[in-house]
């Protein structure tokens, strides 16, 4: 997981939850994503900030988010809307772009429960509640477990979109 990944993650939080997520943490994930080679005008601006100048870290990072195209699909208030943003979620989420575990999770709770429980979301939803409830004594590891939860979503847009 690259650090463009732990900027887009940020980026699904404020995006999707409305939550503010401090200016010191903009700052080190912005110079931690700088330092793993992501390019972005805005970038070395959010990573240089001092303490003084934290009051401009969100508009950087709003910049950055935009210059990146990392950003979620908003609103998602409409079926449509809500749609668009479970496919976002499973291409970033086979485009190894978000954990298998986050991804899944999300599309969990803005899809499936969103959503009215679709049975198309069923099998991704059923692979991410095994991630959740596994324990070492399982004969398949966590890894697997991921890896059947990209597969899911491989399928979901390898078929006819929105799913039935």
């Amino acid at each position: 997981m690259t650090h463009r990944n732990d900027l887009r993650v940020l980026a699904i939080r404020e995006a999707l939850y409305e939550e503010i997520v401090g200016a010191d943490v903009l700052i080190a994930t912005a110079l931690n994503a700088l330092l793993d080679g992501v390019d972005s005008p805005s970038l070395p601006l959010l990573a240089g900030l001092t303490r003084r100048e934290e009051g401009d870290a969100h508009d950087l990072f709003n910049a950055v988010v935009n210059e990146l195209n990392i950003a979620p699909p908003t609103p998602a208030k409409t079926t449509p809307e809500r749609w668009n943003l479970v496919r976002w979620l499973c291409q970033a989420l086979v485009d190894g772009e978000l954990k298998p575990e986050y991804a899944g999770r999300l599309i969990w709770w803005e899809g499936w429960d969103e959503l009215g429980y679709p049975e198309s979301l069923r099998p991704l939803v059923g692979q991410v509640s095994e991630w959740d409830d596994w324990t070492p004594s399982w004969t398949i590891d966590r890894h697997q477990i991921g890896q059947l939860i990209v597969d899911e979503a491989k399928k979901l847009l390898d078929g006819p979109w929105p799913p039935k």
